[in-house]
């Protein structure tokens, strides 16, 4: 992978360094695959070093196979809603993600000690070890690399490590979609939990299911569509926090269209506005789309980020949230939307300045 050898080593230096104190895992956003495997897989190296370890998350599960994930392989996760939920904890992991969830004031006796992800940062954290790579597909890849290499390697001293390889398999999966993505060092990464994991529970959690609200949604996108040459951009209206991923959902599908290699949509989730950037064209870089489109909060904070082919911004609503009249909102939210994107795709604000020409 071209990274140093001692990568694995180093986290266990940290980690040995850091007993006295119990470790929440908090996982950023939505649980996706690849956030949850990569939890399971730092709580797994955790507890074989006598720390307790404890995975968190604030958002819900949104996506029913990542609900199927969690139920079939029991993983132990605890939703956290505030500060107090936290202060038991000394030790701050961060995996998938290189900066904490935004939606939680964490106490300041929590200390960063570890973060390991595989999307471009705004800034490098300072944790006792950071290990981030842009140039493989899935966090899961990198703590499959650990082991690989002789930390805690699976199957070792007769401990089941199915559950744990099995989400970590499926987490280099969906990062990659479905390995169409993947990079060497990630087919090596799932080579080597492949042996380990339960082809039942994959084939099953694999199976995707969309809501009747989900596709509702996908639907409400396909009606509002422009097109502007090759970029769309849609909104699927208000979805529930358990169907957000319907958004992204309607990306990839909207994507499909032979005319169109850039799309964006956008719904009203709870008190925030959510977005999904996908792309096929290589000179589109999502994570500089979302920066010059939507920029930063005022903390500093950028409102979205991405990776090669896809991309997501979260912004809240502020005072748009105190609207009563649901269509009223979803205009003023499209409105704000559709001129934040003019800023990088100028045609669209010159097309709402034509009426009479049609979107496609």
């Amino acid at each position: 992978m071209g990274h140093q050898p001692d990568k694995g080593g180093e986290l266990e230096r940290v980690l040995a360094s850091a007993t006295d104190k119990p470790h929440v895992i908090l996982l950023g956003g939505h649980p996706d695959p690849d956030g949850i495997g990569s939890a399971l897989a730092h709580k797994r190296l955790c507890e074989r070093m006598g720390v307790s370890a404890t995975i968190a998350h604030v958002l819900p599960l949104s996506r029913s196979e990542n609900r199927a994930l969690v139920k079939l392989l029991n993983v132990p996760m605890v939703r956290v809603s505030d500060m107090a939920d936290l202060e038991q904890y000394g030790y701050l992991a961060l995996v998938d993600a290189s900066a904490s969830e935004t939606s939680i004031k964490l106490p300041e006796s929590l200390k960063l000690l570890t973060v390991v992800d595989h999307h471009r940062p705004p800034s490098v954290p300072k944790a006792g070890f950071v290990d981030i790579r842009h140039d493989v597909g899935a966090t899961c890849t990198i703590y499959a690399e650990y082991a690989e290499r002789g930390l805690s390697p699976f199957g070792a001293e007769g401990n089941d490590d199915g559950p744990v390889a099995t989400a970590m398999f499926f987490g280099i999966q969906t990062d990659t979609d479905d390995f169409a993505f993947g990079t060497p060092a990630d087919f090596r990464a799932a080579a080597y939990l492949k042996p380990f994991c339960d082809a039942e529970t994959l084939s099953r959690v694999g199976r995707r299911t969309l809501t009747a609200e989900s596709m509702e949604a996908v639907g409400r996108s396909l009606l509002d569509l422009e097109v502007v040459r090759d970029f769309a951009i849609a909104t699927v209206g208000r979805v529930s926090a358990n169907n957000r991923d319907a958004i992204p959902m309607a990306a990839d599908f909207i994507l499909r269209r032979e005319d169109i290699d850039t799309v964006l949509v956008f719904g009203v989730v709870e008190d925030r506005i959510d977005g999904s950037l996908r792309t096929s064209r290589a000179s589109v870089d999502p994570a500089l789309f979302m920066q010059n489109a939507f920029g930063d909060d005022n903390q500093g904070r950028p409102y979205g980020g991405g990776r090669a082919d896809m991309g997501g911004f979260r912004i809240p609503l502020g005072l748009l949230s105190e609207t009563t009249n649901e269509t009223d909102l979803l205009r003023m939210v499209k409105e704000v939307v559709q001129k934040r994107v003019a800023r990088v795709v100028p045609e669209l604000e010159k097309k709402k300045r034509e009426p009479g020409k049609s979107s496609d």
